[in-house]
């Protein structure tokens, strides 16, 4: 994974919106978009795994960027049952059939349909570059998916975490967030539900980058 010389602000047109107003009105991650677009746009990526993917709109914002610029070496993982859980609540096969035909638009897309769990033994240490977790919400769920997973992250590698300001119910993705985050280079959008972005195994130029920009990205993706 590499920087470009700046970060470039994107003003991308999402193809999933043109199928279905579903892919932007039933996920918290719209608000979130521009930044997944402009991070894989920016950091040119060679894998991004994706834990729990719902609808898609967080991938297909990744995927976006990748046909947009032409990224050869770029592959992008969507890792789900799509059977759904205690948070999401449990859906039928629409929602897989809707997402199969969307990926069908993009190269870079492939969907691993399987458990976290299982899909974890696929993936060699030090080969994922983005890493993103959205999956189960409660604390025991979120923290055993990271530490599973981490591991999987290449060194300078950034891991992605969705509902950080989330603090209804069983949610505990925020007290997770706050134990991660205090070990490592991170920050955190707190609109959309929260996105936490961490580097778990050492910060790179990436990371350095990110934070280095942090308040002129905040101020732009939270418009």
């Amino acid at each position: 994974m590499r920087m470009t010389e700046t970060w470039t602000f994107y003003n991308p047109v999402f193809e999933m919106n043109l199928i279905s107003p579903l892919f932007e009105s039933e996920s918290a991650w719209r608000g979130h978009v521009r930044f997944g677009y402009d991070l894989v746009a920016n950091t040119r990526p060679p894998l991004v795994v994706e834990l729990g993917t719902h609808y898609g709109s967080s991938f297909f914002s990744f995927c976006q960027a990748a046909k947009d610029l032409s990224l050869k070496g770029t592959q992008l993982h969507a890792v789900d049952t799509w059977e759904g859980d205690a948070h999401s609540g449990h859906y039928d096969e629409n929602v897989f059939s809707m997402v199969s035909r969307v990926a069908e638009r993009f190269p870079h897309a492939l969907l691993n349909r399987n458990t976290f769990d299982d899909a974890s033994l696929q993936y060699p240490d030090g080969s994922i570059d983005i890493l993103h977790v959205d999956g189960l919400h409660t604390y025991e769920a979120v923290r055993h998916d990271c530490e599973v997973w981490m591991p999987k992250l290449a060194p300078g590698g950034l891991l992605l975490i969705h509902d950080t300001e989330m603090r209804i119910g069983d949610f505990g993705v925020w007290q997770w967030w706050q134990e991660l985050s205090a070990r490592c280079p991170s920050f955190s959008f707190g609109h959309s539900a929260g996105l936490g972005v961490a580097a778990p195994n050492g910060s790179g130029p990436v990371m350095e980058m990110l934070l280095a920009s942090y308040p002129l990205l905040r101020e732009h993706y939270s418009r």
